[in-house]
């Protein structure tokens, strides 16, 4: 065969491989969340990999399962996801880590909001997990004590509080003690009220209203962050004090929230799937807890509730909406 026949050959069987390569070289990614159905350019984790030059439909795509609230349907949801064999895993909660880390031990899971992974189950280290997730914490109980002193700080002669919460969380037992420790401090009498649904929003402050409350506690689970709008609504109504996770809430109307940025932890989990997609192990990705806690304060219902904040607390906010 002469030299040229043979590079003209050689060319043409290289196109097919070349396609290959690329095609192996589209990052898929799953992604499983609690809540609604979200389109793949509306995740906070795909705008944050946009920035480092993934983009989706070139080198990456997104598989994406919602569970709409129910979480019955997440293990058949997650089972899906690693039907397709995707790269990387995201879970969008503790609830949505435990079923995907139950679907598969290869795939590489990195979690963008999660309670201790050593408590759960998850990891025997912080620093060298010891299965295939990873991934950002936003849950410390601690938080949760430090959200009812908060409370404490607001409303003169506090001395009952609804504490609502999903009894079912991995880390029900593990916050209660320590609201209930931080309660005793303080001389408050702690009514726990579980919620799961819309309907049991109404039914749980029917109950708050029978024990007479003076301000509402809300505790961090899923449940809980996608009932919020009603839970603050509930609230406005009875001119009820509450304090929340998260600083969307009181954009919504709340009266105070404290606890992570969560724009950190997706940031940090598009870092860590860049470095999953150029070979780094799940176990050199130590978890990472929060390095930014914020306040913040809503201070049109603080004027709609007829309370004062006090000004030390205005000063300790990162976030005062007049």
């Amino acid at each position: 065969m002469r030299r040229r026949d043979f590079l003209v050959l050689l060319g043409g069987a290289a196109a097919p491989i070349a396609q290959a390569y690329a095609q192996h070289r589209v990052a898929h990614i799953g992604f499983l969340a609690i809540g609604g159905m979200v389109a793949a350019k509306d995740l906070k984790l795909s705008s944050e990999l946009a920035q480092m030059g993934y983009v989706e439909g070139r080198n990456i795509v997104y598989d994406v399962r919602a569970a709409d609230g129910d979480l019955s349907r997440l293990p058949a949801l997650a089972r899906e996801l690693v039907a397709a064999k995707p790269n990387v895993l995201i879970g969008a909660s503790s609830a949505s880590g435990e079923v995907l880390a139950a679907a598969t031990k290869d795939i590489p899971i990195v979690m963008t909001v999660m309670i201790d992974p050593v408590a759960t189950g998850f990891s025997t280290s912080m620093s060298r997990p010891s299965g295939n997730v990873t991934g950002f914490t936003s849950f410390s109980p601690t938080l949760a004590s430090k959200r009812l002193q908060l409370l404490h700080e607001v409303i003169p002669g506090l001395r009952r509080v609804a504490y609502l919460n999903m009894p079912s969380s991995p880390l029900f037992m593990l916050f209660d003690q320590y609201v209930r420790t931080a309660a005793r401090a303080l001389d408050i009498s702690i009514h726990t009220i579980p919620m799961t649904t819309v309907a049991g929003v109404s039914e749980a402050f029917l109950v708050a209203d029978r024990a007479n409350v003076q301000a509402v506690l809300v505790e961090v689970s899923p449940i809980n962050a996608r009932l919020s709008a009603h839970i603050i609504s509930e609230c406005l109504v009875r001119d009820l004090p509450s304090i929340h996770p998260w600083a969307f809430e009181v954009q919504a109307g709340a009266l105070m929230s404290y606890g992570p940025a969560t724009l950190e932890n997706h940031a940090g989990a598009a870092r860590y799937v860049d470095r999953i997609l150029k070979g780094t192990k799940v176990s050199e990705l130590p978890f990472e807890e929060p390095t930014e806690i914020k306040l913040a304060i809503n201070l049109r219902t603080a004027r709609s509730m007829k309370i004062t904040v006090p000004q030390t607390l205005l000063a300790r906010a990162d976030e005062v909406i007049e």
